[in-house]
């Protein structure tokens, strides 16, 4: 029996073209798959840039957050 991380990156190797098998059945298979994988892209795009602007905030701008308020009198 195979171990379970090598069962994984056999399966992660073998995706490519099991997904290249659907897309060819029809095209909107194809169609599918390619607005899925747009969809994912984007996603995952906006989220890493929103992620490194906040760390690059967090690290890089120590200065700029809200000032305290005014004490009252």
């Amino acid at each position: 029996m195979q171990s379970l991380v090598s069962q994984f990156v056999q399966s992660i190797l073998e995706m490519p073209g099991k997904f290249l098998d659907i897309a060819l059945t029809d095209p909107v298979s194809a169609l599918l798959i390619l607005v899925g994988a747009a969809l994912v892209g984007v996603a995952s795009a906006v989220f890493g840039y929103l992620s490194l602007g906040a760390v690059f905030s967090l690290f890089f701008r120590p200065g700029s957050g809200r000032s305290p308020p005014p004490e009252a009198k």
